[in-house]
């Protein structure tokens, strides 16, 4: 049986650097993810070896925090936008060989401190449901763009299973996941 705990208890929240477009290039120091480009190809992960749309990068002479560089199994966190419906997208970031990237301008890096209770593949699918972000839009402020501030996401209470059951469910949910890939892929090549 789970239990309630407070994301606060359990993860770090730390704000992305913000670069401009002009400063970014097709090869650089650095792999950014930018929050514009997360819309444009990216539904719940981002896999560094093989991105489902490209990651701009940015040079090394950046003013770039240590706190804005991501880790493989973070989670880049959308808490800005210009609807309401757009907040809360989050992409799980893979990157096993640990190549340097940085999390971008409106982006808030979800950093699982404590692995041993939740498992960050499981936030992600958390995060990703319907039931999560009506609890997000409680702390929404803003009439042109709405914003969650990261220390409310400290607030929320999640319900926590075992990892054993948290491994199931993710188990679950990246096979539909993978297969609905796979079926768009299909569907794409047969429409063309």
């Amino acid at each position: 049986m789970g239990s309630k705990v407070a994301l606060g208890e359990l993860c770090a929240f730390l704000r992305g650097a913000s670069v401009p477009r002009a400063r970014m290039f097709d090869s650089g120091e650095h792999l950014y993810v930018h929050y514009g480009d997360l819309y444009r190809g990216f539904d719940v992960r981002i896999d560094v070896e093989s991105p489902q749309a490209p990651l701009p990068y940015i040079s090394c002479d950046e003013k770039i925090r240590n706190s804005q560089m991501l880790k493989d199994q973070d989670i880049v966190y959308v808490l800005t936008s210009e609807t309401v419906d757009d907040l809360g997208h989050a992409y799980l970031f893979t990157n096993p060989k640990g190549r340097s990237a940085v999390a971008g301008t409106e982006t808030t890096i979800v950093r699982v401190v404590d692995t041993e209770r939740l498992l960050p593949s499981y936030l992600n699918w958390l995060l990703q449901s319907e039931h999560f972000k009506r609890l997000l839009r409680q702390y929404v402020r803003g009439m042109k763009v709405f914003r969650v501030h990261p220390d409310d996401l400290f607030k929320i209470e999640i319900d926590l299973p075992s990892v054993a059951d948290q491994r199931r469910i993710v188990a679950i949910l990246d096979a539909v996941f993978d297969r609905q890939l796979i079926l768009g892929c299909i569907n794409g090549y047969l429409a063309a």
